[in-house]
């Protein structure tokens, strides 16, 4: 089994490429970590913003647990900003059996503070996406491949995905 994290700041694409690499892998599921808990949820449950992240992180880790048990899948993917951090807890998921693969989307910050997609930024969106990077999620030192998806449509920035993942047509859904 293959867990795969779309990485990048807000607005990268993340979710985008997630579903459709998920779409194009056999045996896939995608797993959107921002509807692991609503806001509504998180407030419920007195929950700071980084206190629900960290509930939604645990929510995914439980989810591919238990899909790790049931075999049910070859590839889980995943979008979430990765810290140096969470990437060491992901990889400790490692085994004969599993391999952790983090994909960084690297596109100049300028295209990124732009409205892209079906997608409005508000202010906190964009004051969010300066921090993320500062903080170098855009050029994440734990990547297995970083993307500069600025001039790329999603297909082709599936089709730089699948060819680093080594996927052979047989292993693709057509």
């Amino acid at each position: 089994m293959r867990i795969i994290n779309i990485n990048g700041p807000i607005n990268a694409g993340k979710t985008t490429i997630s579903k459709l690499l998920s779409a194009c892998l056999l045996q896939s599921l995608f797993i959107e970590v921002d509807d692991l808990l609503s806001d509504e949820e998180q407030a419920d449950l007195g929950l700071s913003m980084r206190e629900g992240w960290s509930e939604r992180c645990r929510r995914l880790a439980d989810i591919v647990q238990k899909e790790k048990k049931l075999g049910r899948f070859e590839n889980i993917i995943f979008a979430y900003p990765m810290t140096e951090k969470l990437y060491a807890q992901w990889k400790q998921w490692e085994d004969e059996t599993v391999a952790f693969i983090n994909i960084t989307l690297a596109l100049q910050m300028e295209i990124c503070l732009q409205n892209r997609g079906t997608r409005e930024l508000d202010e906190s969106e964009k004051k969010r996406i300066k921090e993320m990077y500062q903080e170098g999620y855009h050029n994440s030192k734990f990547a297995d491949l970083i993307i500069d998806n600025s001039k790329q449509t999603p297909q082709e920035t599936l089709q730089q995905i699948l060819l680093f993942l080594g996927r052979e047509n047989n292993d693709q859904k057509v």
